[in-house]
């Protein structure tokens, strides 16, 4: 019981400093969420320490090292995908290029050792924090994207449409769903990283 409360403070803290920075860029900074916002460096920020934890975790628990490398470089490739307006100042659509070489050299690495990608990921999919990974996932690869749909709001706010609301529902979402993937990462990995063993 205490740990469950303790759990569930943890993600509504995660979840309410997602609110605050929402709130500092709207009332104290640009009140533009662009590429170049707080929310956005937010967004990178929670992606750059979701890929670090795992990568740390193949680290410290060989075990688990093809299974951590894998989730690691998805994640990693989420980041460049969310890089890539300052990617494209070398061309545009540069970053697919090293996109592609992270995905590829994951899943390449966990082919390679199998036998610690497999077990630890059947293993992770039962941990109580997969479910929070799978709904932090959906809000922010499913759920952002269709209710970010132009349409939507153009309907909604008819002659007064303007596009600064629609990203900042948009952009909000998209940063709650990180709040929630970093926080089952931090579920997962730190008892891993801090112990020498691990159980799922």
């Amino acid at each position: 019981m205490i740990t469950s409360v303790a759990t569930f403070m943890a993600v509504a803290v995660m979840a309410a400093i997602a609110a605050f920075i929402i709130k500092i860029e709207m009332l104290q900074l640009s009140g533009n969420l662009g590429e170049n916002s707080l929310v956005e460096y937010t967004q990178e920020l929670y992606l750059f320490l979701t890929s670090a934890l795992f990568f740390g975790l193949a680290k410290k628990q060989p075990a688990q090292k093809g299974f951590a490398v894998l989730v690691s470089a998805f994640f990693m490739v989420l980041l460049i995908r969310e890089l890539d307006g300052l990617l494209d100042l070398i061309w545009h659509g540069f970053w697919k290029f090293p996109a592609a070489a992270v995905a590829v050299t994951g899943m390449a690495y966990a082919r390679k050792h199998l036998p610690t990608t497999q077990a630890p990921l059947s293993r992770y999919s039962k941990h109580a924090s997969f479910g929070l990974m799978l709904g932090g996932l959906a809000t922010l690869l499913v759920f952002s994207r269709l209710f970010g749909m132009g349409e939507i709001w153009q309907t909604a706010m008819q002659d007064n449409y303007m596009r600064e609301v629609k990203n900042l529902a948009e952009e909000g979402v998209e940063l709650l769903g990180y709040s929630l993937i970093l926080a089952a990462a931090l579920w997962y990995c730190l008892p891993g990283l801090v112990n020498k063993k691990q159980h799922a």
